[in-house]
């Protein structure tokens, strides 16, 4: 059985592949962005054109309410099964150098957006009896 699934962070370097790698795998993929609109749907044409079934869906994981419309708009269309958290950003340092505002940005993305983006997924996943949530921890 094939499933649905959620790419966040899928229009750049490691979601690129793994979108590719779950379309070729035979799922419907939902390639998120949030700046990179363009290129999520470049990843798209490249899915469809190999044959594959995918579809872009943009939003910011940092904003709670926006992150629920848009994922109400996809759970309209059946539970999403397979779910990569794969948003991050790269504007963390070494503590002792660490703004405040870089520390807010890495947690509203990694933390707050892992659960925007889980939460409201997670009982329609339960409820098909299958799921798989991946987060990708960023090291530099």
């Amino acid at each position: 059985m094939k499933r649905r699934a959620l790419v966040t962070g899928g229009s750049g370097g490691i979601g690129v592949a793994i979108c590719k790698r779950l379309a070729r795998d035979g799922h419907h993929v939902y390639v998120h962005a949030n700046r990179g609109i363009e290129a999520a749907s470049a990843i798209v044409a490249d899915i469809t054109a190999a044959g594959g079934k995918a579809q872009t869906v943009s939003f910011d994981v940092t904003h709670a309410e926006a992150t629920r419309v848009a994922l109400e708009s996809v759970l309209n269309d059946g539970p999403i099964q397979i779910l990569v958290n794969n948003a991050g950003i790269h504007a963390d340092a070494v503590l002792a150098g660490m703004s405040s505002e870089q520390w807010h940005r890495v947690i509203d993305t990694s933390v707050d957006g892992f659960f925007n983006v889980t939460q409201p997924l997670l009982m329609p996943m339960i409820r098909t009896r299958w799921g798989r949530i991946v987060n990708k921890i960023i090291k530099k």
